[in-house]
């Protein structure tokens, strides 16, 4: 099954939905058993993300070199993390910018030697990886970020670790076996005391539990781990290819963040604290009136609406664009009739029902061009003018409209 084919082999260029997606599982099993309560490993066909990512497309896309830095590509190499200057060079980037770019000779000799790539914020490379990042955002009200693992052969790139976001790892080349343990960090956000170097190995080691569950990932496989959840993997075949879609939704701290915004037009957010000659007691009032004041806000139906519009735009910009187009046309028609120039003496004259308008030197040909004719399309206007400069000519339709002489209509469509 093809998640981006639709009848006759023809290209799905609508969205992809999340029923799609995590098929043969039902979406009311996930929501139910799931989502935000455990891991689980969904089997799908070989071939089901076969055009979302393949040896070919992975290839093709680390040799579009400009593309790559030292932030985006990055290689681990027996759990460790290489320096820039391992795989990289300094060179020049379009901008005239200094930055270290991946040099392919170096790459491919640290993957020959075992090391494993990391390609990060993959999602709009592709119209497949975009095309599944936006129904994982549309299903989940989250922004949803794509980094790609490709790992050989029983050298594992990471430590046993959890992730401050849920994370659907869907599996495209290779095998890979995943150990999920049992312990869950209770809901990590991306803040400094859930950051995983804020512990030490050992502290991984035991925090993460016994062994809950390992299964091994094939080709057209989803695992999902709720965020939190201590794992590790280990490719077990020649060459293993996975991308996880990090999802990162609201949290209560936005509410924070949204209430803060309310608290900015209430005066008592605005005052002094007490100082300390005060006293506790003092500084103690005024932080239980805040936060009465605050459970008095976060009542108003206004914060509700607000934090709901800004979910609803939480989402990263990608695709729209869809070329060839077709260029839309401007249309112009003369309002009031008899409209004609006149040359008197040295000066030529727009002559109106409300008498005769001064033309500037220059202009007379332009204006006369315009109202000899009921209507006109803005680019016929700019080719029989082509030599005069556009703002010249646009400034003249804008003048003439201005007037009440000229007025744009409906925009339409200008055929091939």
């Amino acid at each position: 099954m093809s998640l981006f084919t639709g009848p006759a082999g023809k290209p799905n260029t609508d969205a992809l939905d999340f029923a799609t997606l995590i098929a043969p599982m039902e979406v009311e099993t996930f929501f139910s058993d799931y989502y935000d309560k455990k891991p689980v490993h969904i089997e799908g066909g070989a071939d089901k993300f076969a055009e979302l990512m393949n040896w070919p497309v992975l290839t093709g896309l680390l040799n579009m070199t400009g593309i790559w830095s030292s932030q985006s590509l990055m290689l681990q190499l027996d759990r460790q993390t290489l320096p820039p200057r391992a795989y990289c060079d300094p060179v020049t980037d379009r901008s005239g910018n200094s930055v270290m770019q991946p040099n392919a000779a170096k790459v491919m000799d640290l993957l020959q030697n075992g090391a494993s790539l990391v390609a990060n914020d993959i999602d709009t490379l592709t119209r497949e990886l975009s095309l599944t990042a936006n129904c994982l955002e549309d299903t989940f009200d989250a922004k949803v970020q794509v980094n790609l693992y490709c790992s050989w052969k029983q050298r594992q790139a990471f430590n046993s670790h959890f992730d401050t976001h849920d994370v659907f790892a869907l599996h495209a080349e290779g095998e890979k076996v995943w150990r999920v343990y049992e312990t869950r960090m209770p809901h990590p956000i991306r803040h400094a005391r859930f950051e995983n170097d804020a512990f030490q190995e050992p502290q991984h080691e035991q925090q993460r539990g016994k062994l809950m569950m390992e299964v091994t990932m094939k080709p057209g496989d989803i695992l999902y781990l709720p965020r939190g959840w201590y794992h590790d993997a280990l490719a077990s075949s020649g060459g293993s290819v996975h991308m996880a879609f990090g999802v990162v939704g609201l949290t209560g701290f936005d509410v924070v963040g949204a209430l803060s915004d309310f608290a900015v037009n209430d005066e008592l957010f605005r005052r002094n604290l007490p100082i300390a000659s005060d006293g506790r007691d003092a500084m103690k009032a005024a932080i239980q009136a805040l936060g009465r004041k605050l459970a008095d806000l976060a009542k108003d139906d206004a914060l509700v609406d607000s934090v709901i519009a800004y979910q609803k735009s939480y989402r990263y910009p990608r695709m729209g664009i869809d070329l060839p187009v077709t260029p839309i046309e401007q249309h112009y028609r003369v309002t009031a009739p008899g409209l004609r120039v006149e040359r008197r003496g040295n000066q030529s004259a727009l002559m109106t029902p409300r008498g005769p308008i001064p033309i500037p030197p220059g202009r007379d040909g332009i204006v006369g061009w315009i109202v000899s004719r009921p209507a006109f399309d803005r680019s016929a206007y700019l080719d029989a003018h082509a030599t005069l400069p556009v703002a010249d000519l646009d400034r003249v339709l804008m003048e003439l409209m201005n007037m009440g002489l000229l007025a744009q209509e409906g925009v339409g469509n200008k055929g091939p």
